[in-house]
């Protein structure tokens, strides 16, 4: 049980610091923010009866940016500016092996972003009950597990990048570009892709912006970055269905496949680097 006290240590420390503290009420104000534009003013919510069911789906995009980019700022140098300082071989003092550093760091770097998240999903749970809008208090739990587990897949990806190197400047510059390219440069990709399929031709679908006719494949291509496939999820557990139309790959079931992916594969890259790293 070493990773244990090992993330007990890591919490504790960031507990003390003000990042928390900043994080916790910059999220907090986020979630007050947009549940009160989805309350107060009709043409964002439609005109309809409000619903927890339509204020999760609106909060749900700025909720994955906000997720992303605070798990940077807090996991880039968990483990290379352990590495960095000579810290990290006290850290590796028996009885701890690399491989309990490791999972220490991503479970204590992930309670460190979930408490703001919860603090803020609860202060727009209080908005929900102090108004008009109707809750639906599993479909809300169920919007509250997944937006965790995307907490876990964005903390371990930048932890495995930052076990991944002795630098915390090469932790920083792969941390930032890996964010930049999943995030926001993404959509190239299944586009480059729908081109070539294409015979290199633009296709007619997406000069008309018909983006129902793109293929299969060049949609699957689009759900793949971490955000997608948390919206993907999100979008199924509030429609009471996994299954979606369309292959299987396509289904909200399967992003939630894709999220743990996002999960293994960094943590098993940084580990493996770490593993063999010169301390």
């Amino acid at each position: 049980m070493s990773w244990a006290v090992v993330a007990r240590k890591d919490f504790n420390d960031a507990r003390r610091s003000r990042s928390l503290w900043g994080l916790s009420i910059a999220f907090l104000l986020l979630a007050v923010l947009f549940a009160a534009l989805y309350t107060y003013i009709p043409e964002i919510s439609g005109g309809g009866e409000l619903s927890s069911l339509g204020l999760m789906g609106f909060l749900s995009a700025p909720v994955g940016i906000f997720v992303a980019v605070a798990s940077l700022v807090i996991a880039y140098k968990s483990v290379a500016g352990e590495t960095e300082s000579g810290s990290g071989k006290l850290l590796l003092s028996l009885p701890n092996t690399r491989r309990d550093v490791l999972f220490g760091k991503i479970l204590g770097r992930t309670l460190v972003l979930a408490i703001p998240v919860v603090v803020g999903l609860a202060a727009m749970l209080a908005v929900v009950l102090a108004t008009n809008v109707a809750l639906e208090p599993v479909e809300y739990a169920l919007f509250t597990a997944v937006t965790l587990l995307f907490v876990l897949v964005y903390v371990t990806l930048f932890v495995g990048i930052s076990a991944s190197t002795t630098s915390t400047a090469r932790a920083a510059t792969v941390a930032v570009l890996v964010l930049v390219v999943v995030e926001f440069a993404w959509d190239i990709v299944p586009l480059a892709a729908w081109f070539v399929l294409n015979g290199f031709q633009v296709p007619a679908a997406f000069l008309t912006g018909d983006i129902a006719a793109m293929p299969d494949v060049i949609a699957f291509l689009a759900n793949l970055p971490p955000s997608q496939a948390y919206l993907s999820a999100v979008g199924g557990v509030l429609s009471g269905s996994l299954s979606g139309a369309g292959p299987w790959y396509l289904s909200q079931a399967f992003s939630l496949v894709v999220l743990v992916v996002w999960a293994l594969v960094p943590a098993g890259i940084g580990y493996r680097r770490y593993r063999r790293a010169d301390l």
